[in-house]
Order: C-alpha cells, then structure tokens, then sequence
C-alpha cells in the first residue's frame, strides 16, 4: 500500500541492527523490492529498505509502495534482514554466509526452510555457507574485499588443501588470471596433484603439456556397449547446478568485454531452454536412449 513518506521513521531495532552489521549502500544501488514497514501508533517504522525511501525522499515524492506488517517477530526481523542483505549487495559475501549460519543455528532450520522465510534459493545459501567451510581462512578476507570473486572463491573451495587453494588463489588475487580460467584450472588441480600451480596456467592458458614418459598401450578389443538411457537425475543436477550460477550472477562484477560475450551466451541458452521445454510439453520425450526428432508428417497431424 502506498505509505506517506513523512510517516515513515527508523525502526529502533532494526537500525541498531544495521548499523552494527551492515555496510551503507553505495549511492547507485538499487532494488525492486517495496519497503516493509511495522504500523505502530499511527506510524510506520521501516524494516528493511532505507535506501528506497531515501532515494523516493530526495526525489520529492510523498508517497511510497510498501508492504506493511501489523507485528513482527525477532526471527522475522532477522529473515527481512537477511533478504535484504542478498538482495541489495548489503554485505559482504563471506559475512552472509556466516549470518546465514548463524540463523539456523539459532533456530534450528534448514537451508531450505530459511530460503522459503526468505526467498532465497536453497542452492544459494548453501554456496554461501559452504565457504565459511571450506575455503582457506586467509581468501575469505580476499572475497570480502573483491580481490578474489565469488565466482573464483566458490571453484578453489573445491579443493580439499588449503595450501593448495592459497596457491590457486594467488594469479587471481594477484590480477594476472581472469575468472574464465578458474574451473578449468581448478578441475586440473584435482586430476593432476603432482603438477605445479604454474604448470597447470601454462597448459590451461597457453595450452603447454608438461612433458611425461609414453606408457606403452595394450590393445584391447572390446565388445560394443548398448546404448545407455542418458541419467535424468545428473541433467537435473547440472540444471539445478546452472541456476544457481546464475542466481550468484548479480553479485559479480563483470568486465565490459566479457559482458557482450555473456548476453550472446544466455541467449544461446535461452533458445535452447524453449526448444527442450517445448518438446517435454508437446509428449515428444520417449523411453529411448536416442531422442526421436519430430518428422513433417508428425507436425501435419
């Protein structure tokens, strides 16, 4: 409901909050979620969007949409906060994972229950907290700074040995390697333990093989294998893997020259999720193997 903006006043709570973890918005960021306020006595107190209502004041406007809440809890001031924390870029990334931690082991709640109370993805928070876990305590303050991207923190947590990592992290935080490289170089860090990290960035970059003895090949002959009914349950996962790449996508900061290149991708995509949505719905899917392409005389009928 529209809300006179002159009614609008800090929620005490809520400031004391913000002010003790979290970092002001930076003038040119925005968000397309309305503002909740609490009505109390003919007032309303802003829960969470200070920067709309700041922005909507400064414009001169009177009034703005909000969605208003007649009461609200400890645990749901928490929930709004932490929405929006992601939605708005509000902390760092290293210090959300840990909110979101810190929330469930407040309430005993799991990753999916807190993305339904807060709209955010399942597979998001549990990138996020997977940091907190896993990457090398000394790259999480090159996250929160921007020396190292979210992108490039979530592929070197991969690997189990922090030394390991903080060797990986290195060309990056150091600018010399683009986040193009970082799950390539990774996955050959996790096949190939015995190469060097510089190694690894002269094969991967500029396509240099370290030199290795030729084992002698011992030819076998083997019976063709029948065709095997493609695993539905690993193409989900890679689907489920992707949106949460690209739920991650706004948090990133992306050059100007890859951004043309990454708009001509998702439109790839984007084409390629119409036509196999389009074939699923139209009952073109069999139980084969081998996807049976539509002929004329099909599409006539």
């Amino acid at each position: 409901m529209k809300v006179p903006l002159s009614r609008i006043f800090p929620d005490p709570q809520t400031e004391a909050t913000r002010k003790e973890n979290v970092r002001e918005l930076p003038r040119g960021s925005r968000t397309s979620r309305d503002p909740v306020v609490l009505e109390e006595d003919g007032k309303f107190l802003l829960l969470v969007g200070a920067r709309k209502v700041r922005t909507a004041r400064e414009a001169g406007e009177k009034e703005i949409e909000c969605t208003v809440k007649e009461s609200v809890t400890e645990q749901e001031r928490w929930e709004l906060l932490l929405a929006e924390q992601y939605h708005s870029s509000l902390v760092p990334p290293m210090d959300l994972g840990q909110a979101f931690i810190d929330y469930r082991d407040r309430y005993d709640v799991t990753q999916q229950e807190l993305a339904r109370r807060t709209g955010i993805t399942p597979g998001t928070i549990h990138h996020y907290e997977s940091l907190i876990r896993t990457l090398a305590p000394g790259l999480g303050t090159k996250v929160n700074s921007g020396e190292l991207t979210f992108k490039e923190a979530r592929s070197i947590a991969d690997i189990d040995d922090h030394e390991r990592q903080l060797e990986i992290a290195k060309p990056f935080v150091d600018g010399r390697l683009s986040s193009v490289h970082v799950e390539r170089i990774v996955g050959r860090a996790k096949n190939a333990p015995e190469l060097t990290i510089e190694q690894i960035i002269d094969e991967v970059v500029n396509g240099k093989r370290p030199a290795t003895k030729p084992e002698p090949v011992e030819e076998v002959i083997r019976e063709p294998e029948p065709p095997r009914e493609r695993n539905t349950e690993s193409l989900e996962n890679m689907v489920l893997h992707l949106a949460g790449e690209l739920d991650a996508l706004p948090m990133q900061v992306i050059p100007e020259y890859r951004r043309l290149k990454l708009i001509s991708c998702l439109r790839i995509l984007d084409s390629r999720l119409r036509a196999s949505l389009e074939s699923l719905n139209s009952g073109q899917a069999r139980e084969s193997a081998v996807a049976r392409p539509m002929t004329r005389a099909a599409v006539r009928r």
